[in-house]
């Protein structure tokens, strides 16, 4: 899962010295309004309808839990914020998306802004 790898590198570089609360406020406000909220349930949605046994395995299950919480990690040591939750959201569809083999002109630009060490909300 090179991607996945990457996205944690980028994830890890991110400037987070202009994450003061009002920022945060700002972002996590973004994220829960349409369109972002819309768009990611959407593809959360399509993904979970994808799962199934044969294509979706306890080892699949332990791999998207260690990235998540790696994605975690990262964002907590660095905002203490509930942003932590979110984003180890975003990188299990991300994961999940890559192992279901899903592709969605959203989720591109959900990756995109990880790829450019922007956490995503609001409009991609």
């Amino acid at each position: 899962m090179d991607l996945m790898n990457e996205l944690l590198i980028c994830l890890n570089s991110i400037n987070y010295d202009t994450f003061d609360e009002n920022y945060l406020n700002d972002l996590l406000d973004s994220r829960d309004s349409v369109p972002f909220d819309m768009e990611w349930c959407r593809v959360n949605e399509e993904i979970k309808a994808l799962k199934n046994n044969q294509n979706y395995t306890d080892e699949n299950e332990k791999e998207q839990d260690n990235i998540r919480e790696k994605a975690f990690i990262i964002i907590e040591k660095n905002t203490g914020s509930e942003l932590s939750d979110y984003v180890s959201d975003d990188f299990g569809i991300i994961y999940d998306s890559l192992v279901l083999n899903y592709k969605d002109e959203w989720l591109n630009k959900l990756i995109a802004a990880y790829k450019n060490k922007k956490i995503p909300a609001g409009e991609l």
